[in-house]
C-alpha cells in the first residue's frame, strides 16, 4: 500500500468508485487503519492475554481496508489477499462469547463476492455453524440469510438447513423476498426496490451519515450484491447505483480489474 501514499497530482485526479469523497480523503483513513493493524499485530506478540481483543481488531479493521480500497480503485486480487490474510484473526476474535451478526454478514458476503478459495469458505461455514450451536449471547439467532449465502457454495449433500428465520427481519425481509421470487423478472424488481431503501433501512447503523465525518469508508451493500451474484440476477440497471458494488459482482476469478 505504500505506493498510494504521496501519490502524484495526476494520480489524485484519477476517478475512483466512490463519489462522495476524494482520493486523498480515503488515503488518510486508509493510512490510519493500516497503522492500527500493524500495531495490533505487534501487540499480539507481546500481550497474549489480550489475544481475543487484538484478533478482533485486526479482523474488523481489515474489512475496513477492503471497503476503503474498493471505494478507491482496489482490484480483485488485492482485496482477496487482504480478506484471506485476515480471516483467521476474525475467526479467533469473534468467538462464541461475542459474535456480531453484521460483521459476520459482511464477512460471508465479501467471501462470496471475492470468490475466496474453498478451504477458506469452509472456515466461514464451520464458524457460523459453531456460532449457531455454541454462541453465548441469548439473542443470537441462526439466520436464513447467512445460510442462503453459505449454502450457495456447498454441494447438495453438504447444505445446512437448521436456520428457521431471519435474525433481523426489519432489515432483511425485503432482501429475502429477492431469494423467494418466483422468476428472474420479479427478483430484479424486488432487488431494485430493496437497494433503493437500503441506506435508510440502516439508519441505526454506526456508519449511517458517516460521509459527514473523516471516518467515511464508503457505503456498499455487500449483502445485496452477494445475493444478486448467487442468483445470477441481471443487475445492469444497478451499475451506477451509489450503494451497489457492481464491479465486485462482475469480477472474473482470475482477472485483476
Amino acid at each position: 500500500f505504500d505506493a498510494i501514499f504521496g501519490s502524484s497530482k495526476k494520480e489524485q485526479e484519477q476517478p475512483i468508485r466512490d463519489k462522495l469523497k476524494k482520493r486523498k480523503d480515503f488515503e488518510k483513513i486508509l493510512k490510519i487503519r493500516l497503522a492500527e493493524i500493524d500495531r495490533y499485530k505487534a501487540y499480539l506478540t507481546t500481550e497474549q492475554e489480550s489475544e481475543l481483543f487484538f484478533c478482533r481488531a485486526v479482523g474488523h479493521d481489515s474489512i475496513d481496508v477492503i471497503q476503503i480500497r474498493y471505494s478507491m480503485d482496489g482490484g480483485l486480487k488485492e482485496l482477496q489477499r487482504i480478506y484471506v490474510e485476515s480471516l483467521d484473526y476474525f475467526i479467533v476474535g469473534f468467538n462464541d462469547d461475542n459474535p456480531i451478526y453484521f460483521d459476520i454478514l459482511n464477512r460471508v458476503s465479501l467471501g462470496i463476492l471475492l470468490n475466496i478459495p474453498d478451504e477458506n469458505f469452509m472456515q466461514l461455514v464451520d464458524y457460523v455453524q459453531r456460532m449457531d450451536e455454541e454462541a453465548k449471547p441469548a439473542d443470537w439467532t441462526p439466520d436464513l440469510l447467512l445460510w442462503f449465502l453459505l449454502n450457495s457454495r456447498l454441494k447438495d449433500n453438504e447444505k445446512r438447513t437448521h436456520a428457521q428465520k431471519l435474525a433481523f427481519p426489519r432489515l432483511y425481509k425485503g432482501l429475502y423476498k429477492v431469494i423467494q421470487a418466483a422468476d428472474s423478472e420479479t427478483a430484479l424488481k424486488v432487488l431494485k426496490d430493496y437497494i433503493g431503501k437500503w441506506y435508510n433501512l440502516n439508519r441505526d447503523a454506526p456508519w449511517y451519515n458517516n460521509h459527514l465525518k473523516s471516518t467515511y469508508r464508503g457505503y456498499w451493500a455487500w449483502e445485496v450484491a452477494a445475493v444478486a451474484k448467487v442468483m445470477h440476477i441481471d443487475d445492469t440497471d444497478l451499475k451506477d447505483n451509489p450503494y451497489y458494488p457492481y464491479d465486485m459482482v462482475h469480477w472474473e476469478e482470475d482477472k485483476e480489474e
